[in-house]
């Protein structure tokens, strides 16, 4: 059993403190049966665990790789503790709970108490502690852990089940680690296979199929493709897969066809039925543009068409958005929702790894999209999940983004995003309105393109992606913090200009609360009352407020709440303003402190989008935030918020 982060580092650590003379590269690649890339990724790993412990391995140039000891003392000490037990790593106990996981999927043979509680390093009461939540976690997946007189404990059910379990409960996928390369969890889980051969083989034989579009949706599939691998050469094999498999289109079929033959070429293997029917599904999950639809009804793309244009007449009729002649917005749309309409039909559905972000960045777009999704949903017999809505806004706050632009630029730049070409296109349209003078940007790509395209004709590449070595300047931008982080390209651009000051006209003294509160009902009855007696609403406002937050909280974190209609009913434009210093519980936890009430008219509603941006700057201020808290006058309020 593995004590550092997975077995075969061990094993080449090991190695390595055996010999006195360098070993060479061809040498310690044959004794693993991996690639060289493989090795210097291994080595990479090693070098940043014996950093901190007296130690490195160091390249003799023309020999090979030789272990250096240069705290003795250190060294020893660390060896002792981590050859000895696990606990070298395991700091936590959310870390520890996913480690008795881990063993549990990972060994071939059922462990005993006495095993787990050698490894885990914990008593026997907290072991069974552990038990309890990891047979609760498994019950989703209609799994079972069972523990057998004399043999050990084990997971009972279906491969399948087993391999959905493993992706979702051991395989983090947070954005910045998991898109840039394997993580240390899939390294640990998937040992036994050389993962830059798989990649290889896969960025070689599906690349007609242009999976690169989305590095996070790429790794999702290259990620099941190692857990199916590696299952099998585990002895795990699938012979039927329990759910409908999606025909792919016959391009796709044949690509894919030959890539399993290469597969099984390269790991001396034969891939069951099921287990090809295995990687089928997850391509298609990952990319349903390619799922063949049936002929004896409309298809996908005919059914995504009309929708993109239904949502775009309702965005004109009700907000005077036109955006019905943006032949991008049309396309890039109707592309996505053709690809949703397919994992409606394969009964399957996909998380979205930037909604907290999209919510939070996009408010205006993200509502724009929510109610009338949520009515064409029902029209066309489909369900737009919130993670849905959430990558239908992207394309929305595109086309917002794109407004008013001029194509004049000067610097060459490439621009990278790990999340896909919805979010790429956002980044490129607010360079292209704040940067024109000064950038063009000629090529997006993710961070698996970047690797392989040629930066000489480039001046600097922007990316959401941290990347630690690149041949050119790099910019990163944190996609949590859009506009702000777009701004420090200081030497490349002029900074934003100050919001307008009628922004601020938005706001009146009449409508502002410092209060404390506890009820969510009675304090946005309140403030639709104060606009109603004012004349800015009609009566049915509060009503419409309501219907609004059944559909989903209009809290933007857990303390900002930018609470808004149904539809836009203001009769004249204001934000009325509530500033709860001891929160209100506006529900799932979460006590906001700061409530914005959005009365908007349908003729102003195009130029709201500088309160929006301005709101989410206050989301980044905690003095502002602290200073408005503490000072209860509208006058002492105002002057903060211009602050921004």
């Amino acid at each position: 059993m593995s004590k550092l982060a997975y077995q075969r580092l061990d094993d080449l650590l090991e190695l390595l403190a055996k010999q006195t003379t360098p070993l060479p590269m061809k040498e310690l690649a044959k004794s693993f049966s991996i690639s060289e890339r493989t090795v210097r990724t291994d080595i990479a790993n090693l070098n940043d665990l014996l950093s901190n412990v007296g130690a490195a391995i160091t390249l003799v140039r023309g020999q090979g790789y030789l272990l250096k000891v240069l705290s003795k003392e250190q060294f020893n000490n660390w060896w002792t503790e981590s050859m000895s037990s696990a606990d070298s790593f395991l700091t936590t106990s959310e870390e520890r709970q996913a480690y008795l996981l881990f063993l549990l999927f990972k060994n071939e043979t059922p462990l005993s108490l006495d095993d787990f509680l050698d490894q885990l390093f914990i008593s026997k009461n907290t072991f069974y502690s552990y038990l309890k939540t990891a047979r609760d976690n498994l019950m989703t997946y209609q799994l079972k852990i069972v523990n057998r007189p004399n043999i050990g404990f084990e997971i009972l059910g279906n491969e399948f089940a087993k391999r959905q379990a493993i992706s979702d409960l051991l395989i983090e996928k947070d954005l910045q680690e998991y898109l840039v390369g394997f993580t240390e969890m899939e390294l640990a889980l998937f040992d036994n296979i050389d993962l830059d051969l798989l990649q290889e083989l896969e960025l070689k034989h599906l690349a007609p199929l242009e999976l690169l579009d989305s590095d996070y949706y790429h790794k999702n599939i290259l990620s099941h493709f190692a857990l199916a691998i590696s299952r099998f050469l585990a002895g795990h094999e699938m012979t039927e897969f329990p759910l409908r498999v999606p025909v792919l289109k016959p391009h796709a079929q044949k690509i894919l066809c030959h890539f399993l033959a290469a597969l099984d070429q390269a790991f001396d293997i034969q891939l069951t039925n099921g287990e090809k029917e295995y990687f089928t599904y997850y391509l298609a999950l990952n990319a349903p543009r390619l799922v063949e639809t049936e002929a004896a009804s409309n298809t996908s793309s005919e059914t995504a068409a009309a929708i993109v244009d239904e949502l775009l007449q309702a965005i004109k009729r009700t907000s005077n958005f036109d955006w019905i002649e943006d032949k991008m917005l049309v396309e890039d749309l109707t592309s996505h929702i053709e690809g949703f309409i397919n994992m409606n039909l394969m009964e399957a559905r996909r998380s979205n790894p930037s909604l907290a972000t999209i919510k939070k960045s996009f408010p205006q777009a993200y509502d724009l999209c929510l109610t009338h999704l949520e009515i064409l949903g029902k029209k066309h017999g489909l369900y737009f999940s919130q993670d849905e809505v959430g990558y239908i806004a992207l394309h929305i706050a595109g086309a917002m983004e794109r407004n008013s632009i001029n194509d004049h630029r000067k610097y060459r730049v490439i621009l990278v995003c790990g999340t896909g070409r919805a979010m790429s296109r956002i980044i490129e349209a607010k360079i292209n309105k704040y940067y024109q003078e000064t950038i063009e940007v000629v090529d997006r790509l993710s961070y698996v393109e970047l690797q392989q395209h040629n930066l000489s004709t480039v001046d600097f590449v922007i990316t959401t992606v941290p990347l630690e070595q690149l041949s050119i300047p790099h910019i990163y931008i944190n996609m949590a913090k859009l506009d702000k982080e777009i701004v420090k390209i200081e030497h490349f651009i002029e900074n934003f200009n100050e919001a307008n000051d009628e922004i601020y006209s938005l706001f009146r003294e009449e409508l502002y609360l410092h209060t404390d509160v506890d009820d969510k009902d009675q304090l946005l009855k309140k403030m639709t009352q104060q606009l109603y007696q004012k004349g800015f609403v009609p009566e049915g406002f509060h009503d419409s407020i309501m219907k609004r937050e059944a559909i989903n909280q209009t809290n933007i974190n857990e303390w900002l709440a930018i609470a808004h209609p149904m539809s836009l009913l203001a009769e004249q434009s204001a934000v009325s303003v509530a500033i709860i210093p001891n929160g209100v519980d506006w529900g799932n936890g979460d006590l906001v402190k700061f409530v914005f009430l959005f009365a908007i008219s349908k003729e102003d509603y195009e130029d709201t989008g500088e309160i929006y941006s301005l709101l989410l700057e206050l989301m980044e201020r905690e003095d502002i935030q602290q200073a408005i808290l503490q000072q209860n006058d509208y006058q002492s309020f105002l002057k903060h918020i211009k602050q921004l």
